[in-house]
């Protein structure tokens, strides 16, 4: 049975991740970055791939996909993909954050930081790649590198603040997230 520190931890993420849902509303495309935006929804959910076990992940791996495509996704005449596509994204390219959880979990936090990047920038291209496969047209818009790649750069600059919320949450919480080392535990 998990303990009561993993859960108040768990669900203190759950909050922190719809907090970044809600704030990303209110945060503008940055027109010096070719339009490209602060992705808060990816970047809260690899952050927090990166502290939970995957049993957890999954569920934030459903939580930030129904919240993206909640807020993103397009329907159009034609065929659109379906509502719940960026779960499976997310659950993909958070088990690929899973693999460097150790490191993680060690303190090490600079491969994890490109990692996020690295996500994010696959996170937007399999979308781009899904939803342009789903319309049969596979047309480059002008800016769309110029997007993926500022939108990654700034991703993998708030991504030291997200883990310092997170380091913070789980002393608060008495569920620290460096041990120094892995602990095996069952549960989440």
């Amino acid at each position: 049975m998990p303990e009561r520190s993993d859960m108040v931890f768990s669900a203190s993420l759950f909050i922190l991740m719809g907090g970044g849902a809600v704030l990303s509303d209110f945060v503008p495309p940055l027109t010096l970055a070719f339009g490209a935006r602060l992705l808060l929804v990816p970047a809260m959910f690899f952050a927090c791939a990166l502290t939970v076990r995957f049993p957890l992940m999954l569920a934030f791996a459903f939580m930030a996909g129904v919240c993206w495509d909640a807020r993103h996704m397009v329907v159009e005449e034609g065929g659109a993909t379906g509502f719940g596509y960026s779960v499976f994204l997310f659950a993909l390219t958070g088990s690929l954050l899973q693999g460097v959880r150790p490191l993680f979990r060690r303190g090490r936090w600079e491969l994890p930081l490109f990692i996020v990047g690295a996500a994010t920038a696959m996170l937007l291209v399999a979308e781009w790649f899904l939803i342009s496969f789903q319309r049969g047209s596979f047309s480059w818009p002008d800016s769309f590198w110029y997007q993926v790649w500022a939108s990654t750069i700034l991703c993998m600059l708030i991504s030291p603040v997200l883990f310092f919320l997170i380091f913070k949450l789980g002393k608060v919480s008495g569920a620290p997230v460096y041990l120094g080392r892995e602990v095996s535990r069952e549960g989440f």
